[in-house]
């Protein structure tokens, strides 16, 4: 109920005065051709300085300068209204000798009775308001245009940045380029407007002359009056007249001048004025002991400098008083927040001591941040379609973030470094379902989820189908299906394994964080493994770096290990056996092969079986000396390189090992000579999806071999 007794009170005023306004200006062209009595003249004089005063109190109170965006418009209209005002009163004056009571008042009361005096008034009135306000308002007007319309293409680009980092919606978005044109089409509005101002000043002038020189005539010629008599009695008239036309001038002249210089602040002017002027205390407190040195010049007046000067020093005690508090209220904040940590990944990290709220920045200060933002590329990304923001969003349940967090948690623990936190946005190109990953700002996977089901997958890869949507697992390329809720009991009773669409995604990212992990190791990120690790071991860090290796050669080697999905997690020994043969050598792929050696039970025991048995697949010993003859250094380094049909039977004799080596459920191991193991795998990787190639030198004595079978030589003749 109160929602709509505000709308109608709100628009029903507006639907009236719709057609109102309109007749109402219509009927002040009347003015230029009918005479008016005296009375009508004084309640439109009254009109008109009331109308003044209401537009110069609103221009006092508005926060933002499109509040008032009607503003050109009144100034056009109250112009025009004066001007066909001041028509009116000089046919009144020039025909009869009168203008109305109001007019006669500001002709005798606020003149003193003197035509001179009253005269002189008038003209620095006219002057003060041509030359000083309409002139400085006409130009701050044209500036204020200017760089409103060059700042657009900027704003413009900041909200777009905010859409894009999740920041705003998109109605949000709307909004704000909406009231960015708004802005534009105002101020350019403004610099037109204030033209009018400018010219009703000029034609007030001329109006004066016309009016007192014609006044004159008449006076003499018509009227019968003497030359000083008549020349007296319209002079006042007139000059009553342009006082009472100026005063709405003038103020409207400074609401202009106001509302242009709006933008810089969005507090009212006066709460701007009275917050600024006073947010200096030591300003103030100079500015009393000034005073006080003037009070002590003689004939000046003591008590009233006095007065002055206690009155600022007051404010100058409160403001300093205030300040204390307000910077030990700021230092308890800051103390309870210390521990605060951003609730999931993709929040905001928390600012810096002493950085700027982004609510004390300026407009440009903010577009430039907005920019900066644009040129920065996030490790991890995760972009969504509109349909999949209930997924991150807590308030509908979401636990998306939640799930990413303890995500980032297990990769530390398995692989050994802290992931980057996954930068989420919403993407109106996508579908509502689909969402795209990205690594340095490429996208590297994709996917399309269906909120409203679940999807089911057989994880033992045999020949099922169910009602629903048929498609392929994102992480692991299985077939699954979209599956309604009433169906889910049903398949799991067949074996089914049935997830909602947040695992789906869980489980996406985390495979492709375990498939791109070398990716995600920056330099940043290995030199704060390596100072969190020198607070435990100096001795160790400071033998290895700088003197032996640098941070990007132990990046390098990491990267390697991160790759075969081997854990760095202890960094301690990785750095222990760089260090004892960085003297010996520098390659990478060295390196990382006597790394693997000492890490060798740790790699062994990820694919090894319950019992600690490892189940491999064997080479013909006359391939490993085919591909060690074949090594062939590249661009990419050491890679070996076959002739295409000995390839291709290698090939096509491995596959048999691979695909029977996964229909038992065993990832597919091979065991080659260490001298070519690092070659081997760059040449199995690309061909077989998750090998894994193990070196007999990283086989503990305790680890039990179980031969699945050997590839055969592809030069070997058939039997």
């Amino acid at each position: 109920m109160s929602a709509a007794r505000a709308l109608s009170t709100g628009l029903a005023p507006g639907r009236r005065f719709d057609a109102i306004i309109p007749f109402v200006v219509l009927a002040s062209v009347l003015m230029l051709v009918v005479p008016l009595p005296a009375m009508l003249i004084d309640l439109l004089m009254i009109i008109s300085i009331a109308s003044g005063v209401v537009i110069m109190m609103l221009t006092m109170y508005i926060r933002k300068a499109l509040d008032f965006s009607i503003f050109p418009s009144l100034i056009l209209f109250t112009t025009l209204f004066r001007l066909f005002l001041n028509v009116a009163t000089t046919r009144s004056i020039l025909s009869k000798g009168e203008a109305g009571h109001v007019v006669d008042t500001f002709a005798h009361f606020v003149t003193g009775g003197n035509a001179v005096v009253g005269l002189v008034i008038f003209i620095i009135i006219v002057i003060v308001n041509f030359v000083v306000i309409t002139h400085g308002a006409q130009r701050i007007g044209e500036v204020a245009a200017r760089f409103t319309l060059d700042a657009l293409p900027g704003k413009q680009l900041s909200v777009d940045a905010d859409l894009n980092a999740g920041i705003i919606t998109e109605q949000e978005a709307r909004a704000r380029r909406k009231e960015l044109e708004q802005e534009a089409e105002y101020f350019g509005a403004m610099d037109g407007a204030g033209r009018f101002v400018q010219r009703d000043a000029m034609a007030g002038i001329i109006l004066i002359l016309v009016n007192i020189g014609a006044g004159f005539v008449i006076g003499m010629m018509q009227l019968g009056m003497e030359a000083g008599e008549a020349l007296k009695h319209f002079t006042q008239l007139t000059v009553g007249d342009g006082l009472v036309a100026n005063i709405p001038a003038i103020l409207i002249s400074t609401a202009t001048g106001i509302m242009v210089t709006k933008a810089a602040s969005e507090d009212t002017v006066g709460t701007a004025i009275v917050r600024q002027l006073t947010s200096q205390w030591r300003a103030l407190a100079i500015s009393a002991g000034f005073m006080f040195f003037i009070s002590l010049v003689p004939g000046m007046p003591k008590l009233l400098l006095w007065g002055v000067s206690a009155g600022l020093a007051y404010v100058a005690l409160m403001q300093k008083r205030s300040e204390e508090g307000g910077g030990e209220l700021a230092e308890a904040s800051a103390a309870a927040g210390a521990g605060a940590a951003p609730a999931g990944p993709g929040a905001a990290a928390p600012a810096s001591p002493g950085a700027p709220a982004d609510a004390a920045l300026s407009p440009e200060q903010r577009a430039k941040e907005n920019l900066k933002q644009l040129l920065s590329v996030d490790l991890l990304e995760l972009e969504i379609g509109y349909g999949l923001i209930p997924l991150v969003d807590a308030s509908q349940g979401g636990d998306l973030l939640e799930r990413i967090n303890n995500l980032r948690k297990q990769v530390a623990i398995s692989l050994g470094f802290i992931v980057p936190p996954l930068r989420i946005r919403d993407n109106i190109t996508l579908r509502p379902g689909e969402y795209n990953l990205k690594i340095k700002g490429s996208v590297v996977a994709r996917g399309e989820l269906l909120m409203d089901r679940y999807l089911a997958m057989n994880p033992m890869g045999e020949e099922a189908s169910l009602e629903g949507v048929k498609v392929r697992e994102p992480a692991f390329g299985i077939d699954a299906w979209w599956i309604t809720p009433d169906q889910r009991a049903r398949a799991e009773m067949a074996g089914f394994t049935v997830v909602d669409s947040a695992t789906v995604l869980t489980t996406h990212v985390t495979e492709l964080i375990r498939n791109h992990a070398h990716e995600l190791l920056t330099r940043q990120a290995v030199q704060e493994l390596l100072d969190l690790l020198k607070e435990r071991m100096p001795a160790l860090v400071s033998e290895l770096i700088p003197d032996r290796l640098g941070a990007g050669d132990v990046q390098r080697v990491l990267q390697l290990l991160l790759k075969e999905k081997v854990s760095i997690r202890n960094l301690g020994l990785i750095l222990e056996t760089l260090s004892d043969y960085a003297p010996t050598s520098r390659d990478p792929e060295v390196l990382g092969e006597y790394v693997r050696l000492a890490l060798g039970r740790q790699i062994v025991a990820d694919y090894a079986d319950p019992e600690g048995g490892l189940t491999v697949i064997t080479l013909d010993p006359r391939i490993e000396e085919r591909v060690a003859g074949s090594l062939q250094t590249t661009t990419t380094g050491v890679i070996p390189v076959l002739p295409p049909p000995y390839l291709s039977k290698l090939v096509e004799n491995s596959t048999k090992l691979v695909q029977q080596a996964a229909a038992m459920g065993l990832t597919p191991v091979f065991l080659v000579s260490p001298r070519i193991r690092p070659y081997l795998r760059k040449l199995l990787e690309k061909l077989f999806k998750g090998v894994v190639v193990l070196s007999y030198g990283e086989i503990a004595g305790e680890v039990e071999l179980k031969t699945l079978g050997t590839v055969e030589n592809p030069d070997a003749k058939p039997a």
